[in-house]
């Protein structure tokens, strides 16, 4: 449709010339001109469908209001780089507070203190969107994480295939997202499991056999387990504020990515690839915000 637009405006520009100067330049070229617009000539007839055609691919590249049905990708027309341009809803994946970013240059903060986590047994509820596995986490008996004094509940983890932060320009395979939300203010703290390949993870094992491959198909069971046996024994972190990696990207998050990467084999992090491909979204500006450091 840009093309379109483009070729429609250079025949504009041209035609729009060539009138100027038969109007300018020659009376009795005037008088054919308007002789032929009078009559309806073919020409003009031509000229107006494309001012016509012009105007609706403009209003059809305004982006929509609502969000419903809009359709975003890892790569192409929809990918991360228009994902701003989608529709309004989704505005902010083109603001200035984004994850994931290149974590490099961490400041140490003596004030920050170990992430106290608390989490209980859930069932097996896997979902697979057309973009990750998802994992939602029991809440009927909530699991929680205390950062900074605030206290966040564990909705869900996900995982991205490669990496979506990079630590000194450096992705690792496979990278886990633990998803918290605050019930008074509605805002997310998210800890960011790095994955590098080494020996088979007991706790993926359990999934790996049953991860739903097509999209919106699901497996569900009454086996357990505890989201607290992914997280490394070290408690070192970075930490920074910033968004969701997906649509809508809003920048709510307060992202605590672990300093120390745990271990799945190669085969365990090739299933979920197999399932997911490459949805992981570029890093983004870190900007004016700071990147801070505990341990």
């Amino acid at each position: 449709m840009n093309s379109t637009i483009a070729f429609i405006d250079k025949v504009k520009t041209f035609l729009h010339k060539i009138s100027t100067y038969f109007f300018t330049k020659s009376t009795l070229y005037s008088r054919v001109l308007k002789s032929t617009i009078m009559k309806n000539n073919p020409l003009f007839l031509a000229l107006i469908a494309l001012v016509t055609l012009s105007t609706s691919c403009k209003n059809d590249t305004e982006i929509p209001t609502s969000c419903t049905g809009i359709h975003w990708e890892y790569d192409g027309a929809d990918g991360p780089l228009h994902w701003g341009e989608l529709c309004t809803g989704y505005s902010d994946c083109a603001g200035t507070t984004q994850s994931p970013i290149n974590i490099q240059n961490a400041t140490a903060d003596v004030t920050l203190t170990a992430i106290q986590v608390t989490y209980k047994p859930s069932t097996t509820h896997i979902l697979f969107n057309g973009h990750t596995e998802y994992f939602s986490y029991d809440t009927l008996s909530p699991s929680t994480m205390t950062y900074g004094g605030v206290t966040y509940t564990l909705l869900q983890f996900h995982t991205h295939t490669q990496s979506e932060h990079r630590v000194s320009g450096t992705a690792y395979p496979m990278e886990i997202h633990l998803v918290h939300q605050n019930a008074a203010t509605g805002k997310l703290a998210v800890v960011g499991l790095l994955v590098s390949e080494g020996a088979e993870n007991a706790t993926l094992q359990k999934f790996i056999p049953y991860l739903p491959v097509k999209k919106d198909s699901t497996y569900n069971a009454a086996a357990t387990y505890n989201a607290s046996s992914l997280i490394p024994t070290a408690t070192g972190y970075y930490t920074y504020a910033g968004s969701l990696t997906t649509p809508p990207c809003s920048e709510i998050v307060t992202w605590l990515v672990m300093k120390t990467p745990i271990l799945a084999s190669t085969a365990q992090i090739q299933a979920f690839k197999n399932v997911e491909g490459a949805n992981y979204r570029p890093v983004q500006s870190l900007n004016s915000r700071t990147l801070k450091a505990f341990n």
